[in-house]
């Protein structure tokens, strides 16, 4: 028994409708994936604001801590402090990681998660909180804070709050020793707290990245007319 003929008319809605449901799906896939993106993308400058002011908060605390160590030894970590005290032997070197592991072997601070700061080049940077035996404090990819010491009649040394107020200690998030940054992290700024524990976050220059400062010059600019006078900033990168 053949089947029934549908009427070429009746066929012709019938597809019509199919193509309309298709079409239907197609579009609310379409909308739902754009105001997907949407949320992502405005969602971005807030994620990046909130690694920022975190970032901001662990190096404020670190500062304060550095002030209490200071105040036992005359100035911030350096090579000479590491002298000092026979816990604190061995935390030197050529990273941020180094100098900051005075501040646990010397009690002044029991862990290591304040000492994060984001950075997008990495996808570590918590500490573990693990700090013994010593070679456990801050090893790497557990600190995101640059430290800045500086040279002076060639001898490298910690500052102090004798030193200018306005001076750099803890910067984030450096990406070399010439005090280009990171510009993705916190959306092309940089952050730093100053000798006297006040905060900044400033833009970056196009060109290279740096912290601009106003008046065409950027935070590690040295010479005349700027906080480093006859000092040279030496800048620690944290060890990733």
């Amino acid at each position: 028994m053949e089947g029934k003929e549908i009427p070429f008319e009746e066929e012709c809605q019938r597809r019509a409708a199919k193509r309309w449901h298709a079409y239907k799906c197609i579009a609310l896939v379409f909308v739902i994936s754009s105001l997907f993106l949407l949320k992502h993308f405005m969602l971005m400058p807030a994620a990046r604001k909130t690694d920022m002011t975190h970032a901001i908060s662990n190096a404020k605390y670190v500062h304060s801590i550095m002030l209490e160590f200071e105040a036992d030894y005359g100035h911030f970590p350096d090579d000479v402090s590491a002298t000092q005290n026979s816990t604190l032997n061995g935390f030197v070197g050529n990273y941020s990681n180094d100098y900051f592991g005075q501040l646990i072997a010397g009690g002044y601070i029991t862990t290591e998660e304040s000492f994060y700061a984001k950075d997008k080049r990495y996808r570590k940077g918590v500490g573990d909180n693990v700090i013994a035996p010593d070679s456990k404090i801050l090893e790497k990819h557990e600190c995101g804070l640059s430290y800045v010491m500086v040279e002076e009649n060639g001898k490298r040394r910690g500052l102090s709050s004798k030193d200018h107020s306005h001076i750099p200690v803890l910067v984030s998030p450096l990406a070399n020793q010439w005090g280009s940054c990171e510009k993705i992290s916190y959306n092309m700024r940089g952050v730093y707290i100053r000798v006297d524990g006040s905060a900044r976050s400033q833009r970056l220059r196009e060109t290279d990245q740096k912290i601009q400062i106003g008046r065409g010059k950027t935070l590690f600019d040295t010479g005349p007319d700027t906080v480093w006078g006859d000092l040279k900033p030496v800048i620690l990168l944290p060890e990733r």
